[in-house]
């Protein structure tokens, strides 16, 4: 094995008899000191033990893991604050990740229409189904993103789209079922 710079890492054969020759080495000279031989040839296996140990530690781990930043789920205190962060007023409109999170929302809401936000067949159908200046605020012309109130009434009319498709005065909006003017089937039969 093999680090950044190119050195081998990990128990080789020169380092293995390195560690046993300064094992030897330990047990002669501390033999020659006058210890106890049995004692100075375990001192030296000792020594041979943390010379191998030392060999094969390869120092940290070679494998670095890539760090994934967690993408924060809907609603989360995370999303919330970044969402707050991303209201904030700047020269009159709203930042990049707050336009950004009401235009994915825009994008699901409309989606359940069955229209497409970002095709241009589509305009005719969203504009009626949510009109022009919600459109507009979704759809900012040269770049300039939309002020917070823009986004805030873009929101309510995508809500009030959401629960009830029949109150806005859209033609692609299917007709209100009405109920029927005399008494019910039920009240007829005399139930």
């Amino acid at each position: 094995m093999t680090d950044e710079q190119g050195r081998t890492r990990g128990l080789t054969k020169g380092r293995a008899v390195g560690a046993v020759i300064a094992g030897v080495i330990v047990s002669v000279v501390l033999w020659y000191l006058g210890v106890d031989l049995g004692f100075a040839c375990a001192i030296g296996l000792l020594a041979v033990a943390i010379g191998f140990a030392w060999a094969a530690y390869s120092g940290p781990s070679a494998v670095r893991w890539p760090f994934e930043r967690p993408t924060p789920r809907p609603g989360t205190r995370s999303d919330v604050s970044r969402l707050a962060w991303g209201f904030q007023m700047r020269r009159g409109s709203v930042r990049e990740p707050g336009f950004k999170a009401v235009r994915e929302l825009a994008a699901v809401r409309l989606a359940r229409f069955g229209l497409d936000l970002s095709s241009p067949g589509d305009r005719e159908a969203i504009v009626a189904l949510i009109g022009e200046p919600a459109y507009g605020a979704l759809n900012p012309v040269h770049g300039v993103l939309p002020s917070a109130g823009q986004l805030v009434g873009c929101l309510d009319v995508l809500d009030a789209a959401v629960r009830d498709p029949f109150a806005l005065d859209a033609p692609s909006a299917p007709a209100r079922p009405s109920a029927p003017a005399g008494p019910s089937e039920l009240d007829r039969r005399g139930h």
